[in-house]
């Protein structure tokens, strides 16, 4: 298990919990736990990075769980996504008080579960956030403005600063808040139109990424960056290498042209010449 993020289910249904179990199995550690009793118990020794906690449970239900779990020093701060068999707001307006990150209508869809075990992790920071994934994010809050909602566009936001993200799209983001419960409506729209921008550039790179090189080309690109070295043209190898992992290569020729690249930058040009011509040996080790 070593390695997984570890999961606690808690449910007084063995059923349920057997299903939870070969759903997520495959990427997390899932403890599971037939009584709220027992997940304390549990937690009073041992740590989880999220729990799946129901709410209708016999002798214990979820919300008295989750108040005491949220005395214990390893679920203080511990994300929880609720599992509930009807929607009741009043219900999960008490339950959002004492911080869950969501809720799930069982019987679940294990797609949409992974979905929001997923978003939860991301919203505590545990997982960071895919650039498509935030630009998302983020135009639903330009939209949002666009309809003059600023309430929900500041929840919006809110939500966005939770995620584990680039320093900058943060400042910015963290500004359009302010500028919003200002009232400077113009200035938020124009920070949000900003970072919109910034993050097209990077996705559309991303994308670019995700194109197939063949070895051949691969192995020329590599010869290339040689030959400018050779040259001491260090500014054009330099500038071949970030194009090159731009590209779908192996990790480790990924990891030798931006090693190489940071070794350029040091002035240190040697140990990037016998970096690239490593990869060229790996190449040739293992062509693809």
């Amino acid at each position: 298990m070593e390695g997984k993020m570890r999961i606690l289910a808690v449910d007084d249904n063995i059923i349920n919990l057997a299903t939870i179990e070969q759903e997520l199995k495959d990427k997390y550690e899932i403890v599971t736990m037939n009584s709220g009793v027992r997940a304390i118990r549990y937690l009073n020794k041992e740590k989880a990075d999220l729990i799946l906690l129901d709410i209708q449970m016999a002798l214990m239900d979820g919300i008295e769980t989750l108040k005491e779990i949220r005395t214990l020093e390893n679920g203080a701060a511990v994300p929880v996504i609720m599992l509930t068999s009807k929607k009741d707001k009043e219900t999960i307006i008490e339950l959002t008080k004492l911080g869950i990150l969501d809720y799930v209508l069982k019987p679940f869809d294990a797609k949409d579960l992974h979905e929001r075990i997923d978003r939860a992790l991301k919203r505590v920071g545990v997982l960071p956030v895919e650039d498509n994934e935030l630009y998302s994010y983020i135009k639903e809050v330009q939209d949002e403005l666009e309809k003059k909602n600023v309430r929900n566009a500041i929840i919006k936001i809110d939500e966005i600063l939770s995620f584990k993200i680039d320093d900058e799209i943060y400042g910015r983001m963290q500004n359009a808040r302010t500028k919003l419960r200002a009232n400077d409506m113009e200035t938020a729209e124009r920070l949000i139109g900003r970072v919109l921008k910034m993050l097209e550039r990077i996705v559309a790179t991303e994308q670019e990424a995700k194109f197939p090189i063949s070895m051949g080309e691969m192995n020329a690109r590599l010869l290339y960056v040689l030959n400018d070295l050779e040259n001491f043209k260090v500014r054009e190898a330099a500038e071949k290498l970030e194009d090159l992992v731009r590209y779908d290569i192996p990790e480790a020729i990924n990891q030798a042209c931006v090693d190489a690249r940071q070794r350029l930058e040091e002035f240190d040009d040697g140990a990037a010449e016998e970096l690239i011509q490593n990869a060229l040996m790996e190449l040739q080790k293992h062509p693809l």
